[in-house]
């Protein structure tokens, strides 16, 4: 049987975010989620966080502040992850005390993976690797998804540049991954096609209701993204390829 997990980014964010993931939980379609540790709304998503939702990690470094010293994170730390000039300690640093985060809530993270899948480019993936052995956390996330050259945008260049940083996962993850292509333009047929696959999946999902930021470039799209989830036919179609959801955990 095929198995599937559709996980849903940015648990913490606002409460809209907060809540929109909790209604695609509860409809039967969004299985695991990804937590923001150092964002305004993480005791908003704690303190509604049912224990029926898989649950990572979601190490971020481009948004908001370090919990390691409480400082905004540079508005270039993309571009230095990219290029591979981050320092490789606050790296490490600042995901530990991310995870710990969550460990001191009582909750133990099935997974990891990054905010901007920033861990298909060293020194990042390398920092991810080691926590993830050192928290006795062996599953993550890997962003590898086919190219598809017929999408002239951003999302298609991104994605080839991720594809090509990363390696063969050394720890258990998905046989096949899906969402950066499609990101900030879904469609039901995008959702629908994903479901097209042999082993193990995932598809990373942003849903959310409605709400508007500047930092936020899925703003717009979050809520398409809640109803594309919470309908019928996206349902209907995992039943009927016989496909299993479940989370990182039981993978």
């Amino acid at each position: 049987m095929n198995k599937l997990i559709v996980s849903a980014d940015d648990f913490g964010y606002t409460k809209e975010v907060n809540l929109g993931i909790l209604d695609a939980h509860r409809f039967g379609t969004v299985t695991s989620t990804t937590i923001m540790a150092n964002q305004n709304y993480f005791d908003h998503a704690i303190a509604i966080y049912p224990k029926s939702l898989g649950i990572g990690v979601h190490l971020n470094l481009t948004w908001g502040n370090s919990l390691l010293n409480g400082k905004k994170f540079s508005p270039w730390n993309k571009q230095k992850i990219v290029l591979g000039i981050i320092d490789k300690e606050f790296v490490e640093d600042e995901f530990r005390k991310q995870i710990e985060k969550l460990l001191e809530v009582g909750i133990r993270p099935d997974h990891l993976d990054t905010h901007h899948h920033m861990h298909a480019f060293q020194p990042v993936t390398n920092a991810i690797i080691k926590l993830a052995q050192e928290y006795h956390i062996y599953k993550i996330r890997w962003p590898k998804e086919k190219e598809n050259k017929m999408i002239l945008q951003t999302s298609y260049l991104k994605q080839k540049l991720i594809n090509k940083n990363l390696k063969e996962c050394p720890i258990k993850t998905t046989d096949h991954f899906y969402g950066v292509l499609h990101a900030g333009k879904p469609e039901l047929k995008h959702f629908l096609s994903y479901l097209n696959f042999e082993g193990t999946a995932e598809i990373c999902c942003h849903p959310g209701k409605k709400y508007g930021t500047k930092q936020d470039k899925l703003w717009k799209t979050r809520e398409k993204e809640l109803q594309i989830l919470t309908n019928d036919m996206f349902l209907n179609k995992i039943k009927e390829k016989n496909i299993q959801l479940i989370t990182f955990k039981e993978l």
